[in-house]
């Protein structure tokens, strides 16, 4: 029954976020964690951090790629998960819905920001 539970959210997660112009080059097959390429969306949409401030005002909460990031000693120059967050769709399929709906607003803010 989870899996049915989990694999409907996963798809509808999978579909939105397809609709909204984010990556995702791995769906999840195991976890409900998905993994999003941002890099496509209007800046400042295309960082993870832009991505999150944005997403606070909505009152939606994503992990910020950077997070997940193991750099010791900052040794490296570059930073490849700046254009990645995760979303969990652990949480109900009404909040998961919601919080869908709350990304699409802001990503529709910003693309018809760019078009003024």
């Amino acid at each position: 029954m989870l899996q049915v539970l989990f694999s409907h959210k996963r798809d509808f997660l999978l579909r939105r976020l397809q609709d909204m112009g984010i990556t995702v080059e791995h769906p999840p097959q195991g976890t409900f964690y998905c993994w999003c390429d941002i890099s496509n969306l209007p800046a400042p949409l295309n960082n993870c951090w832009g991505f999150f401030r944005e997403l606070l005002k909505e009152k939606v909460i994503v992990t910020p790629g950077v997070f997940f990031d193991v750099n010791p000693g900052s040794r490296r120059k570059f930073n490849s998960y700046d254009s990645f967050i995760r979303i969990s769709y652990g949480p109900s399929f009404k909040e998961v819905q919601r919080g869908l709906e709350g990304m699409q607003r802001v990503i529709e803010r910003q693309r018809l920001r760019r078009e003024d």
